[in-house]
Parts: C-alpha cells; sequence; structure tokens
C-alpha cells in the first residue's frame, strides 16, 4: 500500500515533475519509420507535451512542438515542404531544431519578416528498429541504447501499436508479475476454453528477481505435475540462467515479444509491441529491411460487442491494466508474497527520482558509445532468437497452433487481436511455408481455446 502523495508521484509525467524529470533523462519509442515514410507527419503527445513528428526530404525526422507561435494552429494539420514542417493557416515554416525559417507575407514586407525572433522547441530523434525514438531531457543526451534484439536476423518483426485509457505506471509494473501469468493468461484461457471443466496450469510456488545494469531478471518456481497438462504452461526458471526482462524505463523484454508501455500522458499509455516471430534456420539472416518493417494498429474492443477484447494474450493485459481504473489507486491494496516485484519496482523508481534530482543519470543510462553495441540481455532461449528454429521442430509448432486455433491466423504467432491478414502472407513468404487453405475467414479468431500442443513458456 502507498500513501496518496506517493502514488500520485509515480503517476505523474509532466515537466517539473519528479517522475516526468526522470523519464526525461531516456529515449522514447514514438512512431514506426514506415509510418513515418507514408504519412510524413504526425501529432505525437508524449510525457503530456503535444508534438508534431515529421520526415524530411532526405529521411531525417524532426520533432517540434505541435501548435504554430504566430497563432496557434496545429502543425499536425500542415505539410512537409523539403527539410521545413509548414503550417496550414499562414504559410509559416520550421525546421527539425525548432527554428522559424519562413513567413511568406512578412517577408515580402518592407522588414523582410522577423523569423529570427520566433523558434518552437525541439526534440533530438533517432531510428532503431524499424522505430523513431526522441528524447525530451536536457543535454548531453545520452546514447540510445542498442539492444541486442534489434540485430537479430532470424525472425519476423512488426510493429504494434495501441493507446491504452490509464496510467503508464500500472502497465509497466505487470513486467514484475510473474504469477499474473498462470491466471490471467494461462487459466483464464482454460476456463474460455472449456469454462465447465477447465484444466489449470501448475502453480507458482516462489518467485525472485535479479537486479542488473539495464533492469531486472523474472524468476519462478512452478510446481512439476506428475501428467503434464496439455497445452501452455509456465516453466521454472532461475534468475541466474536468464529469464523475462523488465528494463528501464518502461519495457518487458521477453524474446518474441519488446513491449515498450510509453506515457502520453498522466492518463493514457500508448503501448508499442516489436513481436519478433522466429523463423526456421534454414532461412537467410536479415530478409527484412529495418526501414520497412510492417505496423498495425490493435484493437481495444470488440466492434460487435464494444467489450474489451479478451482472445490473446496482450488484449487480457489490457483489460487488467485499464480495470485497475484510468489511475491505479495503491492506496487500498493489500500485498502479498507475490508482489514482492512490485514493491521491489516501485521502491527502486523512488530512488532513481532522487538520482536525478541530485544531478546524476538514472539506471540504464548508456554513454559510452564502445559499450553500445548490440548490448547483450539475460534473456532465457537466446539462441532461439539468433540462429533460428530447426526446420522440422517450426512445421510442428506451427501445425499445432493452426489446429489449435489459438495464435491467430494461419498459425502465425500473435500476441494482439486484429492482425491486418497481409502479414500473415508476408511472414508465409519469408518462412518458407504455404498457407493452408481456410474455409472462410482467415481473421484473427475470436475467443481463445486452450492450445492442443503441450509447450512450455518463460
Amino acid at each position: 500500500m502507498l500513501s496518496a502523495e506517493k502514488n500520485r508521484i509515480l503517476s505523474e509525467v509532466g515537466s517539473g515533475t519528479p517522475m516526468g524529470e526522470l523519464l526525461r533523462r531516456y529515449w522514447h519509442p514514438v512512431a514506426p519509420v514506415l509510418e513515418l515514410s507514408r504519412r510524413r507527419v504526425k501529432p505525437v503527445r508524449l510525457l503530456g507535451e503535444d508534438l508534431v513528428l515529421f520526415r524530411t526530404s532526405d529521411g531525417s525526422h524532426g520533432l517540434i512542438s505541435r501548435h504554430c507561435p504566430h497563432r496557434g494552429t496545429d502543425l499536425g494539420q500542415g505539410w512537409v515542404d523539403g527539410d521545413l514542417m509548414r503550417c496550414p493557416y499562414h504559410g509559416w515554416a520550421f525546421d527539425a531544431q525548432g527554428r522559424c525559417a519562413r513567413q511568406p507575407f512578412e517577408e515580402a514586407g518592407p522588414s523582410g519578416g522577423f523569423h529570427d525572433k520566433v523558434a518552437v522547441a525541439s526534440y533530438p530523434t533517432a531510428v532503431l528498429g524499424g522505430l523513431v525514438w526522441a528524447y525530451l531531457g536536457p543535454d548531453p543526451a545520452p546514447l540510445l541504447p542498442d539492444f541486442e534484439m534489434f540485430g537479430w536476423g532470424h525472425g519476423f518483426v512488426e510493429i504494434i501499436m495501441t493507446e491504452l485509457p490509464c496510467n503508464w505506471f500500472q502497465c509497466h509494473e505487470n513486467g514484475m508479475d510473474p504469477v499474473h501469468f498462470e491466471w490471467l493468461h494461462l487459466n483464464g484461457n482454460a476456463v474460455r476454453g472449456d469454462r465447465d471443466n477447465p484444466e489449470y496450469v501448475p502453480r507458482h510456488l516462489s518467485i525472485d528477481f535479479l537486479e542488473f545494469e539495464y533492469g531486472f531478471v523474472n524468476g519462478r518456481v512452478v510446481e512439476e505435475p506428475a501428467i503434464p497438462p496439455k497445452g501452455t504452461y509456465a516453466g521454472t526458471n532461475d534468475v541466474s540462467e536468464g529469464g523475462i526482462l523488465c528494463l528501464w524505463p518502461y519495457t518487458l523484454a521477453s524474446g518474441n515479444t519488446i513491449e515498450f508501455r510509453v506515457p502520453v500522458d498522466d492518463t493514457r499509455t500508448l503501448n508499442i509491441t516489436w513481436q519478433y516471430s522466429v523463423l526456421p534456420d534454414d532461412v537467410p539472416a536479415g530478409r527484412q529491411d529495418p526501414d520497412e518493417i510492417p505496423y498495425w494498429y490493435g484493437p481495444l474492443t470488440d466492434p460487435e460487442t464494444g467489450e474489451l477484447l479478451l482472445s490473446h494474450t496482450g488484449n487480457q493485459d489490457f483489460a487488467a491494466w485499464i480495470g485497475q481504473g484510468v489511475v491505479a489507486d495503491r492506496t487500498t491494496e493489500n500485498l502479498g508474497r507475490g508482489d514482492k516485484g512490485i514493491t521491489l519496482l516501485r521502491r527502486r523508481y523512488f530512488e532513481a527520482m532522487r538520482q536525478v534530482e541530485r544531478g546524476e543519470d538514472p539506471p540504464g543510462t548508456v554513454r559510452d558509445p564502445s559499450a553500445n553495441e548490440r548490448i547483450q540481455l539475460p534473456l532465457m532461449g537466446k539462441s532461439l532468437y539468433t540462429q533460428g528454429m530447426p526446420r522440422e521442430v517450426f512445421e510442428e509448432k506451427l501445425a499445432a497452433r493452426r489446429k489449435s486455433g489459438l495464435f491467430g491466423i494461419g498459425g502465425f504467432l500473435t500476441v494482439q487481436a486484429g492482425r491486418p491478414d497481409h502479414l500473415q502472407k508476408a511472414y508465409d513468404e519469408i518462412a518458407g511455408v504455404s498457407q493452408p487453405p481456410t474455409p472462410g475467414n482467415t481473421a484473427d479468431p475470436a475467443p481463445a481455446k486452450a492450445p492442443g500442443a503441450a509447450e512450455r513458456t518463460g
């Protein structure tokens, strides 16, 4: 349980707040590279600030305040003119550094304009992993961490964007809660598959966490059943062997997904999932262009019922976080031993905020270029992601997923509902598999059923 004041400090992300100042010491993913190559201009709200992201003629990006200093018009309605962001109202234009470069009517007058006296706020951008990143903090900016998964070549990558109507920190706490996987995902799927006679998975007996330079390793001990259940179930892992990671400032890394809980403001979160679907090991590495990584926007609700979707792992998480309220009220909690990771995470964030107040770098900061080359992380089963899966095993798993219907279209593993059908074709082409005949609909299935083939997951 936290006091109302501490709960407020954890939740507020605006400029000048303790958490807002901490988060401004990190880089933040804001949009897929491919999206900006198509639309050129995108309004962005990040850490409570209204901004506009644009792609210039040379392929670089600018990020500036969203409203024109002339009369406050929304620059997000404007367009890119060469290397400048043009306001649609009177044609004022700004470069990526926020400088006013054009005032058409004023320039035609005797004074020649006053653009040298006008500017908007601007922020640095960078590109990594098919994403555009932004830094909103003070100089000198740290390096954007070049984690190893952005260099893996034996998977099919896609980027999924979903805005959630809740505060970011309750989303991030999920990354230090191994026990939820047993109930929210596995037992929940069992109930949705057979409400009258669900087969529950083995129980968690204990959990553990190991802090390292960039975050925390999740570990757990799960009971060993005499007869393994059908379907997916969590396995035991010791933190010394690696595991699912909770990274600074708000990232969950499991290997097949990297999930960012980006704070839009105090009441909204942009969940960005960088999904990595493993390919057969006989597929040549590096088949995807990092500037062409596909993206899509994942739905929250069923269009027919209006209810929150629960068919996929990511959607189940979203429903749980939204169910905690717009901002979770931590003053009424009753925490137990299963919340060991939650209390650790909160304590470390309060410590990190104090570090920033003292003028120090927070945890996870990278400043040495020589140390920022494919930073290795303690993920379990890393060879699967770096080398691919044996073709025979891949085909067996693919057949099982197709049969179960749990993992989306054509057996292609997906963590969220709503994947566009054209991605299945792109995946099949890269993976070298044929699409099975489908009687009618190829869209993601409705309620999930427990998978038929036994499969352990971290």
